[in-house]
């Protein structure tokens, strides 16, 4: 969960742009997978993700995007699937929680404002602090 907390200045970010621009920036990405290289640089105990994990989820987060994204380039953009991928490889199989969780704050969205598109950033973004609160609360996934 620490590997989350680290990232968390970088999706408010995100998440703000998202909301206001429906964009992700590139920098944004790179930020991530840049503390995620950092974080590799501890022992595995110390953030709780291995290296091996690191790069099974955020390579296969890209790859599975990447294909729906080719499929169907409206139903997402380029900006999500580079920040998914990036933040799998920064929090590994922890993602799989935000992206739980994102999808609900998506979908609660779309229901309340009836709008077809929804800024993922944003519903990562408040995933994460969410999560984050949690954890430091003492709750655990």
């Amino acid at each position: 969960m620490l590997s989350l907390i680290t990232t968390l200045p970088i999706l408010l970010y995100v998440g703000y742009t998202d909301f206001k621009r429906r964009e992700i920036e590139n920098i944004a990405s790179i930020l991530l997978l840049l503390i995620g290289i950092v974080q590799a640089a501890f022992p595995q105990s110390f953030f709780g993700v291995s290296l091996f994990e690191r790069f099974t989820v955020g390579f296969g987060i890209f790859v599975v995007l990447l294909i729906l994204y080719k499929i169907r380039p409206e139903a997402s953009g380029g900006g999500d699937l580079k920040l998914f991928s990036a933040l799998g490889f920064c929090i590994g199989t922890l993602f799989f929680y935000v992206l739980f969780f994102s999808c609900l704050i998506g979908l609660i969205y779309a229901g309340i404002t009836r709008k077809k598109g929804v800024p993922m950033g944003g519903a990562v973004a408040l995933t994460s602090i969410i999560l984050s609160i949690s954890y430091i609360l003492g709750f655990s996934l």
